[in-house]
């Protein structure tokens, strides 16, 4: 039983690899259990509720959020059905994530959107990311060809040199001697992110829209009559984070940062209750996977979970920093 949160997850992988080494029969015979304890508490009207993980508040704020608003499309003036606008939402959290991750390679969602094609709709398959000194700067690529025109027009990086076959390299005499470094970064998202974009156009959301305008594209209602309230969005992503603020209205919401956080009842209901815990066993399915990734993980050897973390950075779902 570990924290809720990356830290528990990290301490939770020594002990799995403590097990699978020390006393693998534990692991094979299915005698090892995971404990689920929950990451929130949410608090509304005295009625208290766990929550697993941010999926799962996302969810329930979205839903409390939809329950008291409704979207109207400056455009033509049309409102949305609540089930339209359950839609969109789905597709704005996938998004999001989405977007989270192509930001912390550096590039900004909306620009990277700005990048597509006009005329097949395909976004770019490759970032490379450049610092000059202090600089710092972004390209984009549709094609592996593009790519390597950039890589030959500066050669500095050794985007594909023989010296330097990792993703980042680095130069020490750079244009006007400053240095440069570069890492590339292929985009495996790309496809998964123009199916959402092309399912919002379907649903009336002009994704040439998706940065921020001068001038409102949708209004947050609230309300009816003269109780009325409007709320102006100027941009796509406005619609899930004004939802989502209306749903945390009247809640009372504690992260737990730990166990010790809990009182000895809470720790009990949420997580060690026979009646109602969720456990997790842990099965070995595949000893040679299990083989393989515990050596790349937790070895001796640097390279090869360095490796690792480069090529999976952008599948990362939960993130804490």
């Amino acid at each position: 039983m570990t924290d809720a949160d990356v830290d528990g997850s990290h301490i939770r992988t020594l002990l799995l690899t403590f097990f699978y080494r020390q006393m693998p029969e534990l692991i094979k015979r299915g005698f090892v259990y995971i404990a689920q304890p929950p990451l929130y508490q949410i608090t509304r009207k005295k009625r208290v509720e766990y929550v697993d993980d941010d999926a799962a508040l996302n969810r329930i704020l979205i839903q409390l959020g939809t329950d008291e608003v409704r979207l109207r499309n400056v455009g033509d003036g049309k409102e949305l059905t609540p089930k339209q606008l359950g839609e969109i939402l789905e597709l704005l959290a996938a998004l999001d994530k989405y977007a989270r991750a192509l930001q912390r390679h550096g590039g900004d969602f909306g620009e990277f959107v700005e990048r597509r094609d006009p005329t097949s709709h395909a976004l770019p398959r490759h970032l490379v990311k450049v610092r000059a000194g202090n600089d710092e700067t972004v390209h984009y690529f549709h094609t592996e060809t593009d790519l390597r025109q950039f890589g030959e027009a500066n050669p500095d990086l050794r985007l594909f040199g023989q010296e330097e076959p990792e993703p980042v390299a680095e130069k020490r005499n750079g244009p006007n001697g400053v240095t440069r470094r570069a890492r590339h970064t292929e985009l495996h998202e790309s496809k998964a992110i123009e199916d959402l974009l092309h399912k919002l156009a379907q649903r009336g959301l002009n994704v040439a829209h998706y940065a921020a305008q001068d001038h409102p594209l949708f209004e947050l209602v609230e309300g009816e009559g003269d109780n009325e309230r409007v709320t102006p969005l100027f941009a796509i992503p406005e619609i899930l984070t004004a939802v989502k603020e209306v749903g945390k209205r009247g809640l009372e919401i504690k992260r737990f940062k730990g166990l010790g956080e809990m009182n000895p009842d809470q720790l009990f209901e949420t997580t060690m209750n026979p009646a109602k815990r969720k456990l997790l066993r842990v099965d070995l399915a595949d000893a040679v996977e299990a083989e393989t990734m515990f050596t790349t993980l937790m070895g001796d050897e640097v390279e090869p979970r360095r490796q690792f973390i480069e090529d999976n950075a952008l599948n990362v779902r939960n993130l804490d920093v």
